[in-house]
């Protein structure tokens, strides 16, 4: 019997991490979702997913207030890149962005 791994969708991973943002805010989930929403998602078709997967224990107002919220970040895990990393403050700035674009 063949055995397969599944994998959550970009979509579900991204969702995870809006809800988990507002728990523990981690520096490696912010630069994911940077690169999530500058290429694939918006925050709308975040908080959708993220409302199905975990219902009124997700909130989107929370999530939009993590995103700007930059002051309690835990830096202690090291974030590995792929590509050449955007500044710091060009992520936080992207992020702010988003937060407070409603049409997002």
């Amino acid at each position: 019997m063949e055995q397969y791994l599944t994998l959550p969708s970009l979509l579900s991973l991204a969702s995870m991490k809006a809800y988990a943002l507002g728990r523990r805010a981690k520096w490696k989930d912010y630069v994911d979702l940077y690169f999530i929403l500058k290429e694939h998602l918006t925050i709308n078709e975040i908080s959708m997913e993220a409302v199905k997967n975990f219902g009124e224990f997700y909130s989107e107002k929370l999530f939009r207030e993590q995103l700007a919220f930059h002051k309690d970040i835990d830096y202690s895990e090291p974030v590995e890149y792929m590509i050449d990393p955007p500044a710091e403050e060009e992520i936080k700035t992207f992020l702010i962005e988003k937060a407070i674009d409603l049409d997002q």
